[in-house]
């Protein structure tokens, strides 16, 4: 799902208290000439790292030519398509992937012309930052050029953070932050085992032992609430120990650590549209699973389907459902308590987002972008796949936590515009630019996610550390497993690619 890109900033404001120290240049800066087109700013992975995630090892592709395991993925969101691509691509004979919709890409999800003609809505997952290598990798594999926010007029256009009553500057925040800066900086460089310890305090918990009030905690509050899916009550001290860098030069250091640079040129999901259309006929929709029985080496999975139901046999199964709906499945097999448990509690946020079409886009005129964190009543908004000049487009509005939930009342086109109407302090004239189009993806109640994105729990991240790590020959994937990109796309394809890697080794 989405990571926004306003966080990605204000983590960056509240680096600006830190001292710097010196760093190593960015990708773009050591970038291999060969990946060249895919975007305006040029290369941003070599050639020989895209070579690497791109394929499997040789010695697993030579065992999976030879082995004649039939292989069962769970799941066509971005994990189970790219660990199938992987299978197969390696040698695979027998690969097939399963999924409950009638569509592929799970919480990938473009939406083209829903507010705007010729505009593209992310419903699902929007942005893939510049060190998301696996995301980047396949999009150059897939050649899928990308759109760069850090290019031409978005370059020059500044993020707003409209807090108590007025826009508050990277600067006001720096100063205001300067304290939780230097506590960050100082748990940051406490041994490991001290540092997690803060897994188990609620990131609110923290805030109110380290004394932030005002308007920062309120732009705190509200800002981990949106970029994580829970509010801060909710979820490990980690989100915030862990996701503000302690440098302002490294402000992609944390666990969080991102810079929302690019989405595909004509919405994201034309990449898991593409994994799908390289698999053809192994991908088959509208295949719910319901149980899973460990049968001797292998399994037996149990569909059920339109007008009807059925089952499989496989010797290797790739699950690659969010826990949300696993936990719908009846798994009649040996499993460790910690994966049950985590299968049972794992949390997940409650995001959702409304799209408004506007007829212009006047914080154009102001220098903004139309990024915008906000204590209005509905915490985000933002231009998905922006246009330049101040003219017709679509505001994406996303919230987690609560409000997430809330999005879900009433006509999708009286809430959009409802928020345009509390949008006129930040951003005059926002109130009259409605085009009266609207949409509404509400992930909290879609009954294939129910949720958006993983957002550990207090206590979580330790407690479920190695809850995922595979079960005889069943292999789990999905953003929830990712060591450090966790609600991103990049987390699925990265677990998708080691899945692939594990399925590999056991097919032999």
């Amino acid at each position: 799902m989405s990571r926004t890109p306003l966080f990605a900033a204000l983590r960056r404001a509240i680096a600006l208290a830190a001292p710097r120290t010196p760093r190593e240049a960015p990708l773009d800066e050591r970038a291999d000439p060969a990946f060249g087109s895919l975007t305006r700013r040029g290369a941003l992975i070599g050639a020989a790292t895209a070579a690497a995630l791109t394929t499997l090892p040789l010695p697993l592709r030579q065992a999976l030519a030879q082995s004649t395991a039939r292989i069962a993925v769970v799941g066509a969101g971005l994990s189970g398509l790219v660990a199938a691509h992987r299978l197969v691509q390696g040698g695979a004979r027998s690969v097939r992937v399963y999924d409950a919709a009638n569509r592929v890409g799970g919480r990938m999800f473009s939406g083209p012309d829903v507010v705007a003609p010729g505009h593209v809505a992310e419903l699902g997952g929007s942005f893939i930052n510049s060190d998301h290598r696996d995301m980047l990798a396949l999009c150059r594999e897939f050649r899928l050029t990308l759109e760069d926010g850090e290019a031409g007029e978005a370059a020059t256009l500044r993020t707003a953070y409209f807090i108590g009553g007025r826009h508050r500057t990277f600067t006001e925040i720096a100063e205001a932050a300067r304290d939780l800066s230097a506590r960050v900086a100082a748990v940051r460089r406490l041994p490991d085992a001290e540092r997690f310890a803060f897994d188990k305090e609620p990131a609110a918990a923290l805030l109110d032992a380290w004394g932030v009030s005002g308007w920062l905690r309120a732009l705190l509050d509200l800002g981990l609430t949106q970029e994580m899916g829970l509010e801060p009550d909710r979820m490990s001290g980690l989100y915030l120990t862990e996701s503000f860098a302690a440098d302002a030069a490294s402000p992609g250091d944390g666990l969080f650590g991102s810079d929302q640079r690019f989405q595909i040129v004509g919405g994201n999901d034309r990449l898991t549209a593409a994994i799908a259309a390289r698999l053809g006929e192994r991908v088959l929709r509208g295949h719910r699973l319901v149980a899973l029985d460990g049968r001797g080496r292998g399994f037996a999975l149990s569909f059920a389907r339109e007008g009807g139901s059925t089952e499989i046999e496989a010797d290797i199964v790739v699950m690659a459902l969010p826990v949300t709906t696993l936990r719908e499945v009846e798994l009649r097999m040996e499993l460790p308590e910690a994966t049950r448990r985590a299968i049972r509690e794992l949390t997940f946020g409650t995001n959702a987002k409304l799209f408004a079409g506007v007829s212009r886009r006047p914080w154009r005129a102001g220098g903004y972008s139309g990024e915008l964190l906000n204590d209005l009543g509905f915490q985000t908004c933002w231009e998905d796949h922006a246009r330049p000049g101040g003219g017709a487009g679509g505001l994406t509005i996303f919230a987690g936590g609560r409000t997430g939930v809330e999005f879900a009342r009433g006509e999708a086109s009286a809430r959009a515009a409802e928020v345009l109407g509390r949008l006129e302090p930040a951003f005059p004239e926002a109130s009259i630019i409605g085009t009266g189009t609207s949409a509404r993806m509400h992930w909290p109640s879609n009954p294939l996610a129910r949720g958006s994105y993983s957002c550990f729990g207090p206590g979580q991240f330790t407690a479920f550390e190695d809850a995922f790590a595979p079960v005889g020959r069943l292999v789990f994937a999905g953003e929830h497993m990712s060591e450090d990109y966790s609600g991103y796309m990049n987390g699925a394809a990265e677990t998708g690619r080691l899945a692939a890697r594990i399925a590999a080794r056991l097919a032999r």
